[in-house]
């Protein structure tokens, strides 16, 4: 009896390390990721820079409505990882900034056909019955009242780490007395104009109750994500071909934590940037790239074990600047983390 009773405990010790490592596995592993994807024009030929093609559309909606993709709107992928729910694999949301008057004459009825689920994120001060280029309050809330959110993008679409914390205050205050008076209610997501923002204004977005605030650098959100910078992938017509669409689609989250500079608006420059890996396993094939108005900034990587640190070889260019890092975990997925400095 004591021979079986002795077998008996190490089966169960070994039970509890099983499931032990397992635990400590999934935990080493994000548990979930969401591109969403940032459009400004849809067949604006004026505009490469922030218009996709029709046809481009046409590729991007043919591809997002296969059965590879959970479309869900950007409020259900942030309401999940916020209250620890679960996404779908290859969860997408979309965006688009700036209520070009395309996207409500092109794009839209594009999304709409195809039960698209789209946040619009709008500068208030744009919109005016008799402006040639952007949508009015009437158009606005029609696109409302067929299923768009309606998002935050300031009033006049400065640069906002380039004004007074009282201005940018003024902005928000403004925006939202004008979102309240033709929506009937103020927007709980925010869009930093340009992706451009630092940590008073990420303060402030804070204080005003925004949920969360998207950036415009690439990259894929997860659980380890900044709230308040969230990562969109931009579409034009030169960032637009259907390969990089995929790719990114189905991308997933790096789980990087304890990012360094924390702000955004660098203070020193060369910035020292550094980060930590959910799963110190992805450092072997991590690899990262830095550029800025100048281009590639040359760098040097150091791993230690989950933590990663990068020293550049020049200072950022004045502007935005971007660090994307890339690796390829054991299952051969890809997993993305990016971020934009502003200088």
């Amino acid at each position: 009896m004591k021979l079986y009773k002795y077998i008996f405990l190490l089966f169960l010790k070994s039970i509890s390390f099983i499931f032990l490592f397992i635990s400590l596995s999934q935990a080493s592993n994000v548990k979930n990721s969401a591109t969403v994807f940032m459009y400004h024009k849809f067949g604006v030929s004026k505009y490469p820079s922030t218009s996709v093609t029709i046809n481009q559309l046409e590729d991007h909606i043919k591809e997002f409505t296969t059965n590879n993709y959970n479309i869900v709107s950007l409020d259900f992928i942030v309401d999940t990882i916020i209250n620890d729910g679960d996404l779908a694999d290859n969860t997408i949301g979309i965006s688009v900034d700036d209520a070009d008057k395309s996207f409500f004459e092109v794009g839209w009825p594009l999304f709409k056909k195809n039960n698209i689920p789209v946040t619009l994120f709008v500068t208030t001060g744009t919109i005016a019955n008799n402006n040639k280029s952007y949508l009015n309050w009437n158009q606005i809330r029609k696109l409302k009242e067929e299923g768009v959110t309606i998002g935050a993008h300031s009033h006049t679409h400065a640069h906002m780490p380039d004004i007074s914390i009282e201005d940018v205050k003024k902005e928000i205050e403004l925006s939202n007395k004008i979102f309240l008076k033709e929506l009937g209610e103020i927007p709980t997501l925010f869009a930093f104009p340009y992706g451009e923002t630092n940590t008073d204004i990420i303060n402030l977005i804070k204080e005003y109750k925004f949920k969360v605030a998207f950036g415009q650098h690439s990259g894929i959100i997860n659980e380890t994500s900044n709230m308040y910078y969230l990562p969109r992938f931009s579409l034009n017509e030169k960032y637009g071909e259907i390969e990089r669409v995929k790719f990114a689609a189905s991308a997933k989250g790096l789980g990087v934590y304890d990012f360094i500079p924390i702000n955004p608006s660098i203070s020193e420059n060369p910035p020292y940037i550094g980060f930590s890996l959910l799963d110190e396993k992805l450092s072997i094939s991590l690899n990262c790239f830095i550029f800025d108005m100048n281009g590639q900034v040359e760098r040097e990587i150091y791993k230690f074990n989950e933590r990663i640190e990068i020293r550049l070889s020049r200072e950022l260019a004045k502007g935005r600047s971007r660090i994307n890092c890339t690796a390829k975990d054991s299952n051969g997925f890809w997993r993305w983390f990016g971020h934009q400095f502003y200088n």
